[in-house]
């Protein structure tokens, strides 16, 4: 170590333990758009309320995640260049790709936003993606887990197993379905359909979307409409080729039958849903925790643009009806409601395998934080949720006497 380097070493130690000694630990949480909020919600919301713990908010574009921070002080709120010279003692992101520069935080943490292995995420070896700058990687299952660590990507010591703790409360039946179906306008007589399509000009909302939305209200289905934020994002063309999606779901949008919602969680739409239709994206992995009829809408050329890991498409259209077009979906919809335990082993299977322990990822997520700010965990927060209390739900309500 040269004397230079000693010198900033001994500065940033004495810069931490002063700050400590006449303040809180202060945080930084990076979120990319609104869905990355909801990722880290469960765990900064148990942050928030610690009075020990001071934590502000940062984004890339902060004009794109405005509505999801609405509710944050203004003055938690700042700029990557704010970030950039202020002190912090933790920083939080969902996405490695944005990560700005920080010239006085003492320790870092990525958490997994999904688990779809989209854009070379379940092998980042050759991307330029510098993991072992975190002190912690949050892994939502042992699979990705072990892959990274086999190929020295992130240090084992460095590889925290935690799960997802955006899927806990889903689990957990904390959401009340009706309640959302009734605030969203739907009938309570017809079933409801999710359609979640991934973000990409080869997605099938590019390809079909209107026509699979308009098929399932036309089959008897509420029809909730839910499109990844990057969809909405017209500044950049390869998220929604420039197209006014807003605009073009509003022509079609039906009181009482087809709705957009642009909701940063969707827990609460998976729990008031009954089949989801989407092409490949975490949110149908998600599903298969309420061990619901999922369909996959499979589009020519959507792996391949997406990067997606053959063994995540294969093991997601195990668990589900796959379909080539509208009329296809229109039998499948039709099988869902006839036949809804058809699958229902393979959807378990799946959501065992790609969510370690679904019900305690947050007391798990939170004790990682406390471990990093070098803080004891409150009471509350060290107790995590026993395995067997998070069973899968299940809903007992019967689709076919549904018109």
């Amino acid at each position: 170590m040269t004397a230079w380097a000693a010198a900033v070493g001994a500065a940033r130690s004495i810069d931490r333990a002063v700050g400590r000694l006449v303040g809180p630990r202060r945080v930084l949480v990076d979120i990319r758009n609104a869905m990355h909020r909801a990722v880290l919600e469960p765990i900064t919301t148990g942050l928030e309320q610690d009075r020990r713990v001071a934590v502000y908010y940062t984004a890339e574009r902060l004009s794109v995640v405005a509505e999801a921070l609405a509710e944050v002080p203004a003055l938690r709120v700042v700029t990557h260049e704010q970030a950039e010279f202020a002190r912090w003692d933790l920083y939080i992101s969902a996405d490695p790709w944005t990560r700005p520069r920080l010239r006085r935080c003492s320790r870092l943490a990525n958490v997994f936003h999904g688990v779809a292995g989209k854009y070379d995420l379940d092998n980042p070896a050759h991307l330029p993606i510098e993991f072992q700058a975190f002190d912690r990687v949050l892994f939502i299952n042992r699979d990705r887990r072990d892959r990274y660590v086999a190929h020295g990507i992130v240090a084992p010591e460095r590889a925290a197993l935690v799960g997802f703790p955006k899927a806990d409360r889903l689990v957990n039946g904390d959401y009340d379905a009706a309640a959302t179906r009734r605030r969203l306008g739907l009938e309570p007589s017809r079933p409801t359909a999710l359609y979640a399509p991934t973000w990409s000009p080869a997605s099938s909302l590019h390809v079909a979307g209107e026509g699979i939305i308009l098929a399932l209200a036309e089959e008897g289905w509420n029809v909730i409409v839910k499109l990844h934020p990057l969809s909405l994002d017209r500044e950049v063309p390869k998220y929604s080729d420039g197209i006014d999606w807003r605009a073009r779901l509003a022509a079609i949008e039906r009181p009482g039958r087809i709705v957009h919602v642009e909701d940063a969680d969707a827990s609460p739409l998976l729990s008031a849903s009954d089949l989801m239709v989407t092409d490949h994206s975490t949110i149908g992995f998600e599903f298969c925790l309420l061990d619901r009829p999922l369909v996959v809408y499979d589009v020519p050329g959507l792996i391949d643009t997406a990067r997606i890991n053959p063994e995540r498409v294969r093991e997601l259209r195990s668990a589900a009806r796959v379909v080539a077009s509208v009329a296809e979906l229109r039998q499948a919809a039709r099988d869902a409601r006839e036949r809804p335990d058809e699958l229902s082993a393979e959807r378990q299977h799946l959501a065992a395998a790609m969510f370690f322990e679904p019900g305690g990822a947050t007391a798990r997520g939170v004790a990682v934080a406390y471990e990093l700010l070098d803080l004891p965990a409150p009471q509350r927060a060290a107790q995590p949720i026993r395995a067997e209390q998070a069973s899968p739900l299940r809903d007992e309500r019967i689709y076919a006497t549904r018109t």
